[in-house]
């Protein structure tokens, strides 16, 4: 009985390790799966562009203090006079499409907003993101990472950019509306990026339209970019390469995803397209789930070396895509192969 007992209990033991072990590494497992290649937060070098994520964070402080910003809010429409004010004080010209749009809460006026950095050559790629937060009234949703990391950003690049290039004209374009009212549609999303298409294409302005970056929830301390299933192979290399050259390959991931963003509207009006977004939240899955369309969205979860990191990547990556554009003979209005 005694022996019995002991050799009951050295299984028990052996058998709590081995369960201990299994979720562990089960843990382990659960908590990279989103992100492969991402073990640790952003570190970023010597500044290797005027892109100052410092001054791009003190903007996002200001963003997240207005509370939420839905269409249609008042928080919006100060939002949209401080993004005009910082493009204004760039020296970028700015210009602004208002619209109505048909929502499951009602019929909502958005504006979408655009800063012009002029170019020498003709054509335009247009850099875009989102400045809305999704309309969630039972929370106090204040989008630090999904809505502000990208505009923030955007305001950066303005001032980085300057009101004159080399190359085509960038516009830089925020959209309203993004988010869903209610479930995910159609009809229910991306209110200010498909107004925005249809408007270029009824001007017969979208051949001036040669390529589109739209970038997204790119705050992320743990910052892992996964590959846009959908876009055109030239574009998606020239910015992972320069991502490879700048040290973040790391966070500029090898994994493919598709996910529906403001660049959908542009894709199907033919124009290549690129979605640039970190749809993992945090550190795991469920770090995820947690941060996500939650109270969490919060200043403390977002990073300016995130921020700088996308920055430098893109400033750098829009001259490449210039010249691929040159030797493609996009500017005669052709279309880029590859």
């Amino acid at each position: 009985m005694k022996v019995g007992n002991t050799r009951v209990l050295k299984l028990l033991a052996l058998m709590g390790f081995a369960a201990f072990v299994v979720l562990f590494f089960a843990a382990q497992v659960l908590k990279r799966s989103l992100r492969p290649d991402v073990s640790q937060r952003v570190k970023t070098h010597t500044a290797l562009s005027p892109f100052d994520s410092r001054r791009a964070f003190a903007d996002l402080n200001v963003i997240v203090a207005l509370g939420p910003r839905p269409p249609g809010s008042s928080a919006s429409e100060r939002l949209r006079s401080m993004i005009r004010k910082e493009l204004a004080g760039a020296g970028l010209g700015v210009k602004e499409q208002v619209f109505e749009a048909r929502t499951p809460v009602g019929p909502r006026r958005m504006v979408n907003l655009y800063g012009i950095v002029e170019g020498t050559r003709p054509g335009v790629i247009v850099v875009g993101n989102h400045y809305d937060t999704k309309y969630l009234p039972d929370i106090e949703f204040v989008g630090a990472n999904d809505g502000g990391s990208a505009t923030a950003w955007m305001i950066e690049m303005a001032r980085a950019l300057g009101p004159r290039r080399e190359g085509r004209s960038v516009w830089l374009c925020f959209f309203d509306g993004e988010e869903a009212f209610g479930q995910w549609s159609e009809s229910d999303s991306l209110y200010g990026s498909r107004s925005f298409v249809a408007d270029l294409r009824s001007r017969g302005a979208l051949s001036e339209v040669h390529a589109m970056i739209n970038v997204d929830m790119i705050g992320d301390c743990y910052l892992g970019i996964g590959q846009d299933q959908g876009a055109p192979e030239w574009l998606m290399k020239l910015v992972w390469d320069q991502a490879r050259a700048m040290g973040y390959s790391a966070h500029f991931l090898k994994m493919r995803q598709r996910i529906e963003d403001d660049h959908i509207p542009f894709r199907r009006a033919g124009i290549p397209a690129l979605n640039l977004i970190d749809f993992s939240y945090g550190g795991s899955i469920l770090d995820h789930q947690r941060n996500w369309h939650t109270a969490r969205d919060t200043i403390e979860r977002v990073c300016p070396e995130s921020l700088q990191a996308v920055g430098e990547v893109l400033y750098h990556a829009l001259p490449r895509i210039d010249a691929y554009l040159e030797a493609s003979g996009r500017s005669s209005g052709g279309t880029p192969s590859g």
